[in-house]
């Protein structure tokens, strides 16, 4: 379900305020400034929940957003965000020393923890953005290696480059028809296209490095995961002996990029399980079904997990996601 926020309604005198509040609940607090007064300013934003994504789509005329070091001491949570531009005129983003430009179809990665500033309509025209914001966990990479390809430009070239922003433009274009189950697969696999776009990246900066190798293997690990979180029985060791490593150097693996795996197991398989809750298609389905489908071998265990991880029980989000699903229509 999104929610549609018009500039126009909103008062003259009360615009600047409404985009101090509008930039702090939909992302994170920021400045804004249009070229002139916000007088003759319009704009049009449509917010989705998707998954564990946020979305928002823009048609705006020309602004300036920045995120100072005095707004991220006051709320500083750890976000990544792609920043795509639809259409219209081109936009410019700048964070730790780089500046990129975007023109239509290309898009950048920019992170809510260190000042940055986004220039909408750097040639003075309205322009069409989407942004999608998210936890960086959520990416098998690691926030260090990520935060070096913050403002650079991505474009649709050729092969994967392409692949991405058609992907991102067609998801942009067709986001408020998604169901809540629809979308909880759907922002999975931007995530999965998302981090190898930017694997890619990684990976023709580091080729042939320790690194790279290193990224490589912890990748066809997480791959071999995915494939195998039904299976109850998925253990360190098991995974370790699939690969040819030992299980000290599984731990080392997860652990160099700030994780662990039992935890990256069980927050993959919570989200599989958050699919299927939220897929009218299983409404019949017992949640303890949903749990076992997906490697949890106690229920009680899971609706633990489930809760911490959500915020409530596994009935109650099969609950309201049912009750988002029949409003949205």
């Amino acid at each position: 379900m999104s929610v549609l926020i018009t500039v126009d309604e909103v008062p003259v005198a009360d615009r600047s305020e409404f985009f101090r509040q509008m930039t702090a609940t939909t992302w994170v607090p920021m400045e804004c400034r249009p070229p002139g007064h916000w007088a003759g300013y319009r704009g049009e934003f449509r917010a989705s929940g998707f998954g564990p994504m946020q979305a928002v789509a823009m048609d705006i005329m020309p602004i300036t957003v920045s995120r100072t070091p005095k707004l991220i001491s006051q709320a500083d949570p750890d976000l990544l965000k792609v920043f795509l531009v639809c259409g219209g005129g081109r936009c410019g983003i700048g964070q730790g020393g780089r500046q990129a430009v975007l023109s239509p179809a290309e898009f950048a990665f920019y992170d809510t923890r260190r000042p940055y500033e986004v220039v909408c309509g750097v040639d003075d025209r309205p322009t069409r953005v989407m942004t999608f914001m998210f936890p960086p966990a959520l990416l098998p990479l690691s926030p260090g290696r990520v935060r070096g390809l913050t403002a650079v430009r991505v474009p649709p070239t050729t092969g994967l480059g392409d692949l991405t922003s058609q992907f991102l433009l067609r998801l942009a274009r067709n986001i408020d028809h998604l169901s809540p189950a629809e979308a909880a697969r759907v922002s999975a696999a931007a995530l999965e296209v998302l981090a190898t776009r930017l694997a890619r990246e990684l990976d023709v900066r580091d080729w042939g490095t320790p690194e790279a190798r290193r990224h490589a293997l912890l990748t066809t690990v997480q791959g071999f995961v995915q494939q195998h979180l039904g299976d109850p029985g998925l253990t360190p060791a098991g995974i370790a002996a699939a690969h040819h490593i030992s299980v000290r150097t599984l731990h080392q693996l997860f652990h160099d990029e700030g994780l662990t795996v039992a935890g990256w197991i069980r927050r993959r398989r919570l989200e599989r399980c958050r699919g299927d809750l939220a897929d009218p298609a299983l409404a019949a389905r017992p949640v303890a079904a949903i749990a076992a489908r997906w490697g949890f071998s106690s229920a009680a265990d899971f609706s633990r997990a489930f809760r911490a991880e959500h915020g409530l029980p596994p009935s109650e989000y099969r609950r309201s996601a049912r009750i988002a699903k029949g409003s949205a229509r």
